[in-house]
């Protein structure tokens, strides 16, 4: 190819990118169906036994600027290990999902759901609501038999719920790594690192896929840092980078490790 070849080509490719804004937005998003279903199992690692099993639905939104709001609906059964019987819940989440997740983190915006016993009786609610103009959390936790929790503390961006720490991950600029503060309650907040560990074929109920792993870790600095559990999650190298499994903890210290893993996953009406 002659110089002046080159110098064509350039200036075209040039001029098609400019044209087509709708192109780089395309490749980078991480919620491009506006329908998604999917379900994950949770099972101890050392025994296989489940504990307990969710379903999801997500719609997703535009706004304005190619931002998207994502609305989570989850139902789940099962005995985590908090609970004494088997209990049923319902979660409804919604963040807002950047255009450029490299620049701008997901935005979580409400947090909210309920938990009933075998009866049918209602044991517990939550709601975490950010306020980002008062940059303020309003947190409201009530469970029956304990005091109910009121709580109003500061709102930052890169505030996640534990909740919604999987879907994070799938805004991660992958070859990077990144951070968040989890916010596992009103007194416990933890700066979380993310890093980039390689890539490997991770096979669940749901399939095979080649995935990016993604090793989380608290930041801790001196001795606490040898202490702090180690916590990996595997997300699709194909966009839109869903995650298909995680393997660490699944509740306080001393828990168990236990696997959270993709049983089916469906995009609608991409």
């Amino acid at each position: 190819m002659s110089r002046e070849d080159w110098f064509r080509l350039t200036v075209t490719l040039a001029v098609l990118t400019a044209a087509s804004p709708a192109w780089g937005a395309l490749r980078s998003d991480r919620w491009p169906s506006p329908k998604e279903r999917g379900a994950y199992q949770v099972r101890i690692a050392s025994t296989g036994k489940i504990l307990w099993k969710v379903a999801w639905e997500t719609t997703v939104t535009k706004q304005a600027g190619d931002n998207k709001q994502v609305e989570i609906h989850e139902q789940g059964e099962g005995q985590p290990l908090r609970y004494k019987e088997p209990v049923s819940w319902k979660k409804r989440m919604v963040f807002q999902a950047p255009s450029d997740s490299s620049i701008h983190p997901l935005q979580f915006q409400l947090v909210e759901g309920s938990r009933w016993n075998q009866g049918g009786k209602l044991i517990s609610q939550l709601q975490i609501q950010a306020d980002p103009e008062h940059q303020r959390i309003l947190y409201q936790d009530s469970e029956t038999g304990k005091t109910p929790q009121s709580a109003v503390f500061p709102w930052t961006p890169q505030m996640v719920p534990d909740e919604l720490l999987f879907h994070w991950a799938r805004t991660l600029p992958f070859g990077q790594g990144g951070e968040c503060m989890l916010m596992v309650s009103p007194t416990q907040r933890i700066r979380m690192q993310a890093q980039m560990a390689g890539t490997e074929r991770i096979t669940t109920p749901a399939g095979t896929f080649s995935c990016y792993r993604v090793n989380l870790a608290p930041k801790l600095f001196g001795p606490l840092s040898r202490l702090a559990p180690r916590m990996s999650l595997w997300c699709t190298k194909d966009l839109p980078h869903y995650w298909v499994r995680y393997q660490g903890p699944v509740g306080g210290p001393g828990s168990p490790q236990a696997i959270i893993e993709l049983v089916e996953f469906k995009e609608e009406g991409r």
